[in-house]
Parts: structure tokens; sequence; C-alpha cells
């Protein structure tokens, strides 16, 4: 596609744009999950957490103290809310603890977060992979998987790599300027996510501007702009700049340029269409690395252009979002390099069949391709037979050419005997195709599983899994692969303890702590790896007027020990350095407006994650977020 193709489909958007409904949300204290029915997924914000539903919050998140956080606007009329297209994420309904972390907008608002990679630094056991200063790639590893590690969807639509290697995202490229909510469900070795773009939920206008800078002329510029009419037509366009010089870690300059547009028309709960533009353009310098060996090297890293066009369209038998619900996605992928080495595009159509009943809920997803997985099929569901007990599954079937097949079946349940005391455990069975574009690669068979048990009260959460992956040679990713021949995973036995304490209303400590029982070489699976975070928020919602004033104060600390990052062409595995690493952020709410502050690696710690790349220290970043109504 041309330089002028995100514009041509943002002109398009402004002629034809539509919208999409709101959803009324309803004041509530959250109460722990009861597994009674599923949780109707309604066009009511699932940020209230109804009987049924197991979905937790993102760890160490006390957003639900006494009220719903997303932000309504004042003296609207009833008439005024309109409802959105229903979400196609998780599958819905209950899911056993820890299956699925939900952050919504007020855990997005409070995150401090400059891109999607780092609001997943607080799921247990991710473990992130950063070349260097900010606009740098970004690898997100869970489990040994490499770039198996991860699978990312937008609205339904699957984001599927098409770089450099054709196996790994670059999670870097991924900001959180248009999304309003990230669901992560999380299996023994694959951490899924769902990103939900904004969309306004009133007839009324809304618009954000943002601008942020720090060390190394590192600035950040973003404009938004949502409305909706009384006709369902809705409109969403933004624009995001990321600058940086590098800093005092790294040479080069860095500069990504992301424009987004939705329209849709959503006339009714039960039928509507939505059209998405999403362009990224990357210029980034080559910069230096050491290769394992010794040997100084430069590691290319020509610009690239990406854009993700898709259509959906839905209708449902239910204004509430239970019984039968008809989903149908289309759209094209485009990918070029400065280099002229790439050019690849991709079609993809999927259609959803779905169906929610008070204690169960299916559904069948069928996606195709005109790539190297030109069909999948995958069926979806939940079940609570009875309260204090639920059960979901999925299986998907992946068809590549070459006349190869992938298979994936997950099986969890939760069994509750108590309000306060959880058992749980999630088993993976897989025969899949690491590279299904290399086509003399093979499926590989591997079983992995996990099980715990978890305890709940009103000040303190705490949970202890036990999990075992088997050998899997995962994917290279990206430009780490002149530098890292493989990522492998062993057979690993590991412990993964996550806790939250909450000894007043407006002081949290969480974290967790990762520990493989076996001795391993496993990719960025080093033996001991933890992170911990304590937050002072004000709580002052029930004093105040909503969003009047809210304060956040956060210092978090990870910290590993040595490791590997993989291993070199003759098998040798190259090592990881433990380091500790300490941030922290500032962060306050004064109506529509709020100011932050961020330091990274306030402790000036000398490490790496890619080999000869140093990372950068106290790296500050600060600016303002202004969103109002016109």
């Amino acid at each position: 596609m041309t330089p002028r193709g995100p514009l041509v489909a943002l002109a398009a958007l402004l002629v034809a744009g539509a919208p999409a409904r709101a959803q009324v949300p309803r004041p509530s204290r959250p109460a722990p999950a009861d597994t009674t029915r599923p949780a109707p997924a309604a066009p009511a914000d699932t940020t209230r957490r109804a009987a049924g539903d197991t979905t937790h919050r993102a760890p160490g998140d006390t957003t639900g103290a006494r009220r719903d956080t997303t932000p309504v606007p004042d003296s609207l009329r009833p008439d005024s809310f309109l409802p959105q297209l229903p979400r196609l994420g998780a599958p819905p309904g209950p899911m056993p603890k820890n299956g699925r972390f939900v952050f919504d907008h007020d855990a997005l608002w409070f995150s401090g977060a400059l891109d999607l990679a780092e609001l997943l630094q607080q799921i247990p056991g991710v473990f992130l992979v950063r070349a260097g200063w900010y606009g740098r790639p970004e690898a997100l590893h869970y489990a040994g998987q490499g770039a198996a590690s991860l699978e990312l969807y937008w609205d339904g639509f699957a984001i599927d790599p098409l770089g450099r290697d054709s196996a790994g995202i670059d999670l870097s490229t991924y900001n959180l300027g248009f999304v309003n909510r990230v669901e992560v469900e999380v299996l023994p070795t694959v951490i899924r996510v769902y990103l939900f773009s904004d969309g306004q939920a009133v007839r009324r206008p809304r618009t954000e501007t943002s601008f942020a800078t720090g060390d190394a002329s590192t600035n950040t510029y973003r404009v938004r702009y949502l409305n909706r009419w009384k006709d369902g037509l809705g409109l969403g366009v933004g624009v995001e700049f990321l600058g940086t010089a590098a800093g005092n870690a790294a040479s080069g300059h860095s500069n990504d340029l992301t424009i987004w547009g939705k329209g849709s028309w959503i006339p009714s709960p039960r039928f509507g269409v939505e059209y998405q533009a999403l362009s990224t353009t990357i210029n980034r310098d080559a910069f230096a690395e050491t290769l394992p060996s010794g040997a100084a090297d430069t590691i290319p890293n020509p610009g690239s252009h990406r854009t993700d066009l898709f259509f959906r369209g839905f209708v449902a038998t239910r204004d509430d979002g239970m019984g039968l619900r008809f989903d149908a996605l289309a759209g094209s992928t485009s990918y070029t390099d400065s280099a002229a080495v790439l050019n690849r595009n991709e079609l993809q159509g999927a259609t959803v069949v779905a169906y929610r009943a008070g204690r169960w809920s299916g559904e069948l997803t069928t996606r195709v391709r005109d790539g190297s997985t030109p069909l999948e099929l995958q069926l979806r569901g939940a079940l609570s037979p009875f309260y204090g007990l639920t059960v979901s599954g999925s299986l998907d079937r992946k068809s590549h050419v070459g006349a190869r097949r992938s298979t994936d079946a997950s099986l969890g349940a939760e069994l509750r005997p108590f309000p306060g005391l959880a058992f749980h455990g999630v088993a993976r069975m897989r025969s899949v195709v690491a590279r299904p574009d290399v086509l003399t690669d093979t499926a590989q068979r591997v079983t992995d599983v996990s099980g715990g048990v978890a305890l709940t009260s009103r000040g303190a959460d705490l949970d202890v899994t036990y999990a075992r992956h088997g050998a899997f040679t995962a994917p290279l990713y990206g430009v780490f692969d002149t530098v890292v021949a493989a990522y492998p995973s062993l057979p690993v036995r590991t412990v993964t303890a996550s806790f939250a304490l909450r000894p007043t209303l407006f002081l949290s400590l969480s974290g967790w702590y990762r520990h493989p029982l076996d001795p391993v070489t496993s990719a960025y699976e080093p033996p001991h790896h933890s992170r911990l975070a304590a937050t002072f928020r004000t709580r002052l919602l029930p004093v105040l007027r909503r969003n009047a004033f809210d304060f956040t104060a956060e210092a978090a600390v990870e910290a590993w020990s040595h490791g590997a990052m993989g291993v070199d062409g003759s098998g040798n595995p190259i090592r990881l350095p433990g380091a500790m690493v300490v941030d922290y952020r500032l962060e306050m709410r004064l109506l529509g407006a709020a100011l932050f502050w961020t330091v990274r690696n306030s402790r000036s710690e000398l490490y790496s994650l890619v080999p000869g790349v140093a990372m950068p220290h106290v790296a500050q970043r600060y600016g303002v977020r202004w969103e109002f109504t016109n």
C-alpha cells in the first residue's frame, strides 16, 4: 500500500463513518466471584462483576472499591446512551481463576504504560524483552515459548505477524491511545490478548489531546475525536506520534506514527456494522550489538509500514447479550519495509456463531486467510452446572499450506467449595506447526498443565500455582534472530505465587514470584523472577464529584536471577545476566486532565536483555492528557 493508503482510509471513514452504541454502567461494589452462572454479555460494561463472572482484574488493581470506575458524563438524559458492538474476545462466561485478566478504562488510565508491552508486564510470569530505549523492538516471552508466547486480536480481527520473521509481534508498535479495554486470556504456555478500541457511548462529542516529553528528546503526541449521533452513526479518529533520540544506552533515532479511524452504524442492540483502519509507520535507525562470540555487529532495522483494514457486522436475537448472535468480519493487512525487501499482503475473513444461556455459553469461529494458514476453526465453551464449579475449554484446528495441520485443545476448571477458597487447573494439549510459513517445519506434540489453590478475602488475595510445560522449539523473533539462534523450551516444572494486600482503602501491595523447579536453559525463564508494586491512590469518589480529583503514586520492582537468552548457532546457552529494576510513577487527575511522571530503571542498573544491547537507566517521561466533551 502506498503511503497515501491510511489517509485514503481515513477520508473514507469521514464520508461513511458509523458509530457504536454505548453501555450504561451501573455502580456496584465487586464481590468475590460467584460461579452460580456466567455473567451475561449484555451491553452493560463488564467492569461490574456480576454473579458467575470469574473475570479477574489486573494484578494489584483495587479500583473496585465502591463504584464502577467507567467515566459517565454528567447530566445526560437516558436516551443519550447508545449501544456498542458486542465484544469479540475471551470466551464469555466463567473461567478458572487467573485464567483472565481485565484492564478496563480506569486501569489503562492509571497504568503508566507507554505501550501494550509495558501493560502486560503485570501478568504473572511474563518476561518483556526490550532492545534498548523507547521505540525499540519489544517481545513478550512466556514459559520459554519465544514468539509463540502471544496471540493478538483487535476487536476480533487477528493481528498476524507479517514482519521480517513472520513469527513474532513487536508490541512496541501497539500503543494504548485508541484502546479502552484489554482482556488477557492466560493458558499454561500462551497469552491471548484482546484489544477493544475506544468508542463514544453517548450522543456527545469527546476529544483528547495528550503530549509528553522526557530524556533523550522522547516525545509523544496524541489527538483523538469521537462522536455519536441519534440515528446510530458514530465516528472515531486519532493520530499518535512517538519520537526519540535513543538516549544514553543506544544510538539512533526512532519515530513511530499511528493513524486510527473507526466508523459505525448501530441503530439497535440487535444489529449493526463497523469499519476500522489502523495504520502504523515506523522509522528506526540500525543499532549496535555484540554477537555471542564477542564480535561487534550492527542490527539492521529498516523502517516499516503496516495497515490493517477490516469491516464487521453483527445480528443478535436479544438486546441483553443473551441468546443467539452472529458476527462476520472481513479485512486486509499490508506490510512493507523501507529496504524494499518485504512486501506482504493478507486477506482475512471470519464468522462467529455464539449462544449464551444462564449457565453455559458456546462460540464457533471460522477464519479464512490467503496466507500460510488458509483455514482455522475454533470452538469455545463455558459451563457452570452448579454452584461452585465452572468449566471452560477451547479447541483450535488449523490447516496450513503443504497439507499440514495444527490442533490446540485446552480445558480448565475451578472448584470453589467456600466463597474464599478455590481450586483451579488447566490442561493444554497441542500438536502444532511453529512456523506455518516454512514448508519444511512439522508439527510438535506438547502437553502443558497447571493447577493451584487460591485464597480470597476482602483485604488480601493469594494464589499458588504449579505448572509443567513440555519441550517445544519456539520460533525466533524479529531482529533478535541475528544474535540468538533459537529459543528452546525444555520440560520444566514451575511454581508461581501471586498476591495482593489491601490494608487500607488507599494503599495496596501486589506482586508475583515465579521459580522453575528444574535446572533449565529455556529462554528468558530464569530460576528466580519476581515483580512487586506498592501503590497509593486517593479514593475520594464518595466525597468529591466523579473524576474531580485523584492521585496515584507507585513504586515497582522487577528482579530476576542469571538465566539464558536462548542458544547460539552451536547450541550453547547465551547467558542472561541477573538484574533488579526499580520504576516510579506519579499521576494526578483533575476532572478530565491527568498529569503524569514516570521513571524507568531509577537505580541505574547496568543490564541487557539482548546480547550487547545495553538498557537505558533513569529514563524519565512526563506529560499531560486532557479528555473533554465539546
